[in-house]
């Protein structure tokens, strides 16, 4: 899965760029039909509201198009920005100008790295990690710190440890149904570190891309709305789990200091987010009961989490897991054998899923592997445990 990258002329920075296997399986199963992919974190397209999709872009078309098919600001659409800023977020010093729309949560990352890691920042992750974070910030050849996640939260003995002995600089964290771990930050431990950011003045990067995922439709307080450090604090979102990954529209909430920094950053990255899918979506949000969505999205992926759990029980009882509040996966152990042994052994037996190992800050080997349970039938992923359990028991016999 290993991709070769150019040393000639590249400059020293892409020595650093991992590549992400979640990338390579994807590939492969759209190369191959035959593979059962439990490796993505796809929405499953049958909660897309096509016939609002479709009413609201040709609505676009007739109705907006000097708008919708222009060069726009490079912040974003301003309408877009306040619906943001209403509805989507729960900092109490934002507004619509605090918002930049960006090409899905993963630009986001990729400008706070550029604006602040280099070799001489420390940088705090949870461990494990969400993979397009340290593909972001890599590039940017900072330190890497990390702290062990419990179903709670991170462990805060070790992270008052870091903190102690260690100038961190940045934090970045996914506190609400943690990719892969499936974790949620415990309301205690969102204030209890809050307080510890403030008191060693440290930014925060807080992706909240499956916030509203939650099973029961409960939402909890972002880590950030805690922080009195307001100028040291900035929280992601997307639209690509709770409307479209299609859309490829996220935003960031940018403090005052930093605004026009970051928006000279996207300028020269992209200079302006999609136009057409910032006016459509601004107008599915006027359209549709987004509360309504939302609530058949989280029973959905309840009920798929509830299917891959049961299977599971059934086919490869010695494994385990943790039950997730929400999200789109499960963080499974498979106590006997390699990961990668395991991947390779599946893959030729037409199923996917990640290996652990691409979600350590240190690429430590794992017994660990993420199994997304949204976008197979259930009927499909039944066919695919039972060959996840045949290699399983061909490997270990």
């Amino acid at each position: 899965m290993e991709t070769e990258l150019p040393t000639i002329f590249s400059a020293k920075r892409t020595s650093f760029v991992r590549t992400s296997v979640i990338r390579e399986i994807l590939k492969l199963t759209v190369e191959n039909s035959d593979i059962l992919s439990f490796a993505g974190g796809l929405p499953n397209p049958d909660l897309f509201p096509k016939d609002v999709f479709s009413s609201v872009m040709e609505s676009v078309v007739r109705e907006n198009i000097s708008t919708a098919f222009q060069y726009g600001d490079s912040s974003g659409y301003e309408a877009l920005r306040t619906q943001i800023a209403e509805k989507l977020t729960d900092v109490s010093w934002v507004s619509s100008s605090s918002i930049t729309i960006t090409h899905g949560s993963q630009q986001g990352l990729d400008i706070l790295g550029k604006i602040f890691m280099d070799s001489d920042t420390n940088v705090l992750l949870e461990d494990p990690v969400y993979l397009g974070a340290l593909q972001a910030f890599s590039p940017y050849h900072p330190n890497f710190f990390s702290v062990p996640m419990e179903p709670d939260g991170p462990n805060l003995y070790w992270l008052e440890e870091i903190l102690s002995q260690n100038k961190i600089h940045v934090f970045y964290a996914n506190p609400s149904y943690q990719n892969p771990s499936t974790y949620t930050w415990s309301l205690e431990k969102r204030i209890k570190i809050a307080n510890l950011l403030d008191t060693k003045e440290i930014i925060l990067i807080e992706d909240e891309a499956y916030r509203y995922l939650d099973f029961e439709g409960k939402v909890y307080p972002s880590v950030s709305s805690f922080r009195k450090r307001n100028d040291l604090t900035f929280v992601l979102g997307s639209f690509s789990k709770i409307l479209s990954p299609g859309f490829r529209l996220g935003w960031v909430v940018v403090p005052d200091l930093y605004r026009n920094l970051f928006t000279a950053v996207k300028q020269g990255n992209d200079l302006n987010s999609n136009q057409f899918s910032q006016v459509v979506v601004s107008n599915l949000l006027k359209t549709m009961d987004f509360d309504v969505h939302l609530r058949s999205i989280q029973s959905f992926y309840k009920g798929q989490k509830e299917s891959l759990v049961s299977l599971l029980g059934k086919y490869l009882p010695e494994v385990k897991f943790s039950l997730p509040e929400g999200g789109m996966f499960l963080w499974v152990e498979y106590p006997k054998g390699t990961s990668k042994e395991l991947m390779e052994h599946c893959l030729k037996n037409g199923v996917a899923m990640v290996p652990g190992t691409e979600f350590s800050p240190a690429s430590r080997s794992s017994s660990f592997f993420r199994m997304n349970f949204s976008f197979l039938t259930k009927d499909v992923m039944e066919i695919g445990v039972k060959r996840i359990a045949d290699v399983y028991r061909d490997i270990n016999t």
